[in-house]
Formats: structure tokens, sequence, C-alpha cells
């Protein structure tokens, strides 16, 4: 009976022990399954190992964490650094040691950051660098606006011109009989560009490097010194060209010894020292105007009437085309302007006018009459430009020059400062001085006729511009021709 109940109670106890080693086996399996199922990440920078993770979550995070800080810091320019070579290995079994903490802290300790940028490219030479595209594209269009119409850019094109696009504008001119009409100027096309090869690169660049766009605007616009010719247009004086290329008269003057006071011809050469910008802009305008075209004189001789009178027998009427005129400019600065084409809008009417022949003694009649048709002063007699100006200019669609008095012809020929030049010695205490002509009709001894025509206005000499300057003498010396003229 003990025995049996001694084997009773050893069963038990090897059944419990056999369950013990059971359940110790099934629990350390689980621990070590659970073991071998932790994450594990080895993080490599390009090709060096910085350590164990359990997640890349963790690293990217705190990248984009530092970048967005680094932004506001530097007012919001995208980034980009050396964490872009990041990458991760999954270790499916047993590995270093994880420590988060340790990684983030060798990543914090070699960040090399730089910011996205646009670089500005002038012939290839940086000009500076901002933080995007559209700035520097605002920027050019800062450049470009000075020349460009405020009629243009007051109507919210400005955005498309700065690509180069087409603008269009109306304008008022005086009609073909000098009243006012509008949209005579009918419209303008104009198309910018630089001269240089400017070229927009998107790059990355240290800190530091980028710009305001105000401090590089500064910078194009500064330039440098650069020496330059300037060949001097109709309408130019000293003055207006420092002006128009914001020097001092003094510089223009020094620059240019041989101009003696303010002497200046059509086709000469003028060194002009300008600061030039680092960029240039060149604005073609293409111009469609209403202008006149002069009516034209016929003469016809009547010996009936004395040799100088002249009587209009039919008014004409000018006419009216539309010129197509190609104006280019180089920083606001004409550089050339041309007709491109032509439409005839309305025919001019011919002026028809008797001319007597009859000949009358050989001496004037102290009696001048205006020596061109429909002829309009520019220039008074008396002080101009500091100097005594001794007869007046006129200007006329007429280009005919006529005896202002009948008289003999004492010089034709060229005379310094005047051209080509016409003196008529009336006989009478008087003579008449025609100069600037393009062409001569009369030669010295000639004798001729009050109204005779004698040459063809022009603008040789010193001159600017096509016109007549017309004197009259008494006794050697010049008077106001506007008080013996009827």
């Amino acid at each position: 009976m003990p025995s049996s109940r001694w084997k009773k109670t050893l069963g038990t106890i090897q059944w419990v022990a056999a369950f013990a080693v059971i359940a110790a086996v099934v629990l350390s399996g689980r621990w070590f399954v659970k073991a071998q199922s932790i994450s594990r990440f080895d993080v490599f920078l390009d090709e060096q190992w910085l350590g164990t993770v359990t997640d890349p979550d963790i690293v990217k995070q705190w990248r984009n964490d530092k970048y967005r800080e680094i932004e506001r810091e530097h007012g919001h320019s995208r980034i980009s650094s050396n964490l872009e070579k990041l990458h991760f290995v999954d270790q499916k079994g047993s590995g270093g040691v994880i420590d988060n903490d340790a990684v983030l802290a060798i990543l914090n300790r070699t960040l090399v950051y730089m910011f996205f940028a646009t670089e500005i490219r002038i012939d290839g030479v940086t000009a500076g660098y901002v933080k995007d595209m559209g700035t520097a594209a605002e920027l050019l269009e800062q450049i470009k606006s000075p020349y460009i119409p405020a009629a243009m850019t007051d109507s919210g094109q400005g955005e498309a011109f700065a690509r180069e696009g087409t603008k269009r504008k109306d304008a008022r001119i005086l009609s073909a009989e000098g009243d006012e009409a509008p949209a005579i100027r009918d419209s303008v096309e104009l198309t910018a560009s630089f001269v240089q090869d400017v070229s927009l690169v998107e790059t990355v660049v240290q800190p530091g490097k980028i710009e305001s766009p105000s401090a590089i605007l500064e910078r194009i616009i500064a330039g440098r010194e650069q020496a330059r010719t300037y060949t001097v247009l109709a309408g130019d004086c000293l003055s207006v060209i420092a002006r128009n290329h914001d020097i001092a008269l003094e510089t223009l003057r020094a620059n240019n010894p041989q101009v003696k006071g303010d002497l200046i011809r059509i086709g000469q050469k003028l060194q002009i020292t300008v600061q030039q910008p680092l960029l240039t802009v060149r604005t073609v305008e293409l111009i469609t105007e209403r202008t006149k075209v002069p009516s034209g004189v016929v003469y016809q001789k009547d010996d009936t009437l004395a040799s100088g009178v002249i009587q209009i027998v039919a008014q004409g009427k000018s006419g009216l085309k539309n010129v197509t005129i190609q104006s280019v400019k180089v920083n606001g600065v004409l550089m050339e302007e041309k007709a491109v084409a032509e439409e005839l809008l309305e025919e001019p009417v011919q002026t028809i006018v008797k001319q007597g022949t009859k000949k009358m003694s050989g001496s004037g009649t102290g009696k001048f009459a205006m020596p061109v048709l429909r002829g309009e002063v520019t220039s008074d007699f008396g002080l101009r430009w500091g100097k005594t100006h001794n007869g007046t200019d006129f200007v006329s669609e007429q280009r005919s020059i006529m005896a202002s008095d009948g008289g003999s012809v004492s010089f034709a020929g060229w005379k310094s400062g005047y051209g080509n030049c016409i003196i008529i010695d009336h006989k009478n205490g008087y003579e008449t001085l025609y100069g600037h002509l393009s062409k001569l009709h009369v030669k010295e001894g000639d004798a001729v006729s009050k109204g005779e025509k004698i040459g063809i206005m022009g603008s040789t000499g010193n001159s600017t511009g096509v016109h007549l300057h017309f004197e009259i003498i008494r006794d050697g010396a010049q008077q106001n021709p506007l008080k013996y003229l009827s």
C-alpha cells in the first residue's frame, strides 16, 4: 500500500517536471523569435556607415525638420545637402547595436547644406545668384522697363513684353493741313532684347552666395566705364548730346578738343566716355505714321509780268501717305532710323505759279521778297547759343531758292561755314546771302531778276539740317531780314 502511493506521487512529480521543461522551451522559443523580429537598418552616408536605427523614417523626418529650420532662417530659400546621399540597408537578422540618437548626432555634425539658386550669366560670366527663376526673370524685366513706353506697361502688357513680345499704342500728330487729328499715328510695334547673351541656370550654391535682386540690379546698371563713338545727327547740339548720354557738357568738350565752340556738323564723330551697363537693351520700333507729301510747284514763265513778280495761279494741296519707320535704339539712344515702307493715301495737287520774265533795270528795287515759298522761320537773327546769328533760317517743303531782289551774282561757290553759297549785289548798297545750298543754278557775274530760281535748299557747310540761311547786308553790315521781307 505505501509502495503504491509512492509510485503514484513519483509519477505526478515526473509529469510536472516534464510540463515545466516544455513550458520553458516554448517561452524561450517565443523570446528568440521576438528578438529576431526587431527592425534593424544600417545607415550609410554615401559609402560611410554611421550606425543602426530601428526605422529609416526617423532619420528622414529629422532631415526634413532640419531643412525647414534652415529655410526659415534664410528667407525660405530652398536647400539641398549631403544628406541627399543617405541610404539604408535592412538587416534581416542580428546586427549592430541600435542607437537612433547616436546616428542623428553624427548626422548633425556632418551636415553640409547648399541653397538652390538661379545663376544669371552675361556673355558666359556670372553676374550674381538669386533664389529662383521667377526672381531672375523679374530682375531682367526691371532692366528693360525704362525703355518700354509707359502706355505699354500701364496696359498690363509688361510681363509679355519682357519675353520680347510686341506692343501697340496710339498717338496724335499734326494732320496735313497743320491741325491736330486723333490717331494719325496708327500703331507702334516695339520689341526689346539684350545685346549680350543672357542665360539663367538652375544651380546650388553655398550659404551667403545668394544676393538680393536690388544688389544685382545696381551692379548691372553701374556696369563699367567705356569709351564709344557717337555720330552727330540732324538737330543735334552739344548740350543735347551730353544730356542724352548722361554726361557733363564739360566732359564732352574735354573728350573732343577738335570741336570749336558749339560748332558740330551732321556725320561728325564725337568721343563719349560713359558708364556702360553690363546689360544693354536694344529696342526696335516700327512706327506707322501718316505724313504730308509736298505739293510741288510748277512755274510758268510770263513775259508780261516784270521780272521778279510771282503770281499764284492755283494753290496746291499736300498729299498724305502712311510711312512705316524703323527706329533702333540702344539703351534709349537712337542709333538708326529709316523708312521701310510707304503707302500713298492721297495724291498731292501741285501749286501753279506765274513767274515774270520781263527785264527791268539791272539794280534791285530795295524791296525784298521771301527767298522760299511757304517758308517757316526756324532761327531768328540775333544772339543764338551764346553767339550772334547774322541771318534768318528758313525751312520749307519747297526746296527751290529764289533771288530776294534783282541784281548781279557777286559770289557763287563754297564759303567757309556757309557751304554752297550765293551772294547777290543789288547795286543799291544792299547784298543778300543764301547759304547751305545743295545745288547752285547761277554763277558769278550772272544777272538775276527778283524771284528767279538760283539754287536748291540743302545742308552743306556748318549745318545740322536742311534749311536756308538768309542774310540781308546793308553797306557791309548784316541786318535783320524779317524787317525787310514782304
